[in-house]
């Protein structure tokens, strides 16, 4: 059966069926599935009740993998789990304990790895326990976002580089959340305010909570531009929100959309495994943008 693309938004999101990602997937599929993700930014595929040996199969179609970071769930595989499910016990883990404080740093805009030097290319979520009600994923498109911005705007920010901090997000919501071994594993790294796909030329905004100040600007002044960028990027029209089914699988482009989690009912169980497809290197050095962004 032939791929069938059916748009799900006006600017981007488009759901793919046709294909069975529980299979081997040949390198013409594949390929067809990376022209609709760089076309559209987000892709959902329905009813895929993969295991997380046939999750990373199919990612790895599209580059290697990262790893998680140590003290994370999932630390040290490319397994993220986004769980309220203790993994040992199977309990419910309370909403106080630190796994699930640091899941509401989710809720937050970003970028996923964005604090990484070599940034993600692709996410791809698997809901394989949601609930009925809440939890939703929004994802904002960059791409638009950036479109839509004034010709003043769009000079002034040309060339400009930030820094991405984890440590710097984190703290947003609970300064205490990383611990020194966590902060050492991903300093804060440079990265271009505007990335260009280097496919189809379109450019993007490149913003989120992990941004943290503007290189050569005074951190305050710095910080009321990104979050204007931030709040231009985030309204209505540029936003898709993801009302998850069982067994539905996300993917997205991290160079060209953000993406936050939605809160739901704590005491009922939700599981999430997320691969990450690493990125083909940094977008900015030495306070300067590079071309292969």
């Amino acid at each position: 059966m032939a791929l069938a693309i059916e748009k799900l938004h006006p600017l981007f999101v488009a759901e793919v069926s046709g294909v069975d990602l529980t299979r081997p997937m040949d390198d013409a599929t594949a390929g067809a599935v990376r022209a609709a993700f760089d076309e559209h930014s987000i892709l959902v595929f329905r009813g895929q009740d993969v295991t997380d040996e046939q999750q990373v199969a199919f990612s790895e179609h599209f580059g290697p993998l990262e790893r998680m970071l140590v003290g994370s769930q999932g630390g040290g595989t490319p397994l993220a789990y986004l769980t309220n499910v203790d993994r040992e016990t199977g309990a419910i883990i309370p909403p106080d304990d630190k796994r699930m404080i640091r899941n509401l740093c989710n809720m937050l805009w970003h970028s996923d790895s964005s604090f990484k030097k070599v940034p993600a290319l692709a996410s791809i979520l698997s809901g394989r326990e949601v609930t009925g009600e809440g939890g939703e994923t929004q994802f904002a498109t960059l791409r638009a976002a950036y479109d839509a911005l004034t010709d003043d705007m769009k000079r002034r920010i040309e060339g400009l580089v930030a820094e991405h901090s984890f440590a710097y997000s984190r703290s947003q919501v609970d300064p205490t959340l990383l611990t020194r071994e966590m902060k050492d594993e991903v300093p804060p790294v440079q990265q271009s305010l505007v990335r260009q796909n280097p496919l189809n030329g379109r450019k993007a905004l490149y913003v989120g909570s992990h941004a943290s100040h503007i290189l050569g600007m005074p951190v305050e002044e710095g910080r009321a531009l990104l979050g204007r960028l931030l709040d231009h990027a985030t309204q209505d029209r540029f936003v898709y929100t993801h009302r998850w089914r069982n067994k539905d699988i996300v993917m997205w482009d991290n160079r060209a959309v953000l993406h936050r989690g939605r809160p739901w009912d704590y005491m009922k169980p939700r599981v999430m495994h997320r691969t990450t497809v690493a990125g083909h290197g940094p977008t900015a050095a030495g306070g300067r943008v590079l071309a292969s962004a």
